[in-house]
């Protein structure tokens, strides 16, 4: 089989398995969400998706920090967000293939501090700041 023949198998299956499990009255809804989302940038898509509906705004500091992350950051601490596996997810997620902690003690060598909100960890330093969070890291 093809490339293209198992991408059109797995999407046939996929269509199949979408109408069967939801409701009738929730596919149109879906092909509209789809074709308005589609054409827009990765970022947005995501954040119109389910996958953010729990917070949008940590979503979006969490875009906001991969932008900005220095390429040399070895993995990344989350301050400021609940200690929920959601949260966790969604960061590890966004912020592939870097590794995510949700606010250790101490801030593991080479890493970055990314602050949801206000209030840097101790003994950091800022290195970016923008509405809802920044960017830190440890004093040397």
């Amino acid at each position: 089989m093809t490339r293209r023949g198992a991408a059109g198998a797995v999407a046939a299956l996929l269509l199949v398995t979408l109408l069967l499990v939801q409701p009738w009255s929730e596919v149109p809804r879906r092909l509209r969400s789809v074709s308005r989302f589609a054409p827009r940038e990765l970022a947005v898509r995501r954040l119109g998706g389910s996958g953010t509906a729990f917070d949008r705004n940590f979503f979006a500091f969490l875009e906001n920090a991969r932008r900005r992350l220095p390429e040399s950051a070895e993995g990344v601490a989350i301050y400021g967000a609940p200690q929920a596996e959601p949260y966790l997810y969604l960061a590890s997620y966004v912020l592939a293939p870097k590794p995510v902690r949700l606010a250790p003690a101490s801030l593991p060598p080479g890493w970055i501090a990314a602050t949801y909100g206000a209030g840097e960890p101790p003994s950091t330093h800022v290195l970016r700041r923008w509405d809802g969070g920044s960017l830190s890291a440890a004093v040397p």
